[in-house]
């Protein structure tokens, strides 16, 4: 494996579940970032990076806005059940 990230294993949930994760980790103590509640960020992140790796890969369509929005919520969902993983009494 060269690169461990490629627009293609985005696609992928689980890639994509900790890619959000790993971005939400790095970003949320940055001075503005930390006024969003973790869980609002990671589905900001997650609806961001969702409509830039479909761009990218050429299959972004605007009327598929509204189902990358329900997408990146259980991304994002996914995504912080990974922070409450070892946390007792979740």
């Amino acid at each position: 494996m060269e690169q461990f990230f490629t627009w293609e294993t985005l696609t992928t949930y689980a890639t994509f579940v900790t890619t959000v994760f790993m971005v939400v980790e790095f970003i949320k103590e940055v001075k503005y970032v930390k006024k969003i509640k973790t869980k609002y960020l990671s589905f900001i992140v997650a609806f961001v990076l969702m409509c830039i790796t479909n761009y990218v890969l050429k299959t972004f369509e605007l009327i598929d806005v509204f189902l990358y929005a329900l997408s990146s919520m259980a991304i994002s969902l996914g995504a912080n059940g990974l922070s409450n993983f070892n946390v007792k009494g979740s």
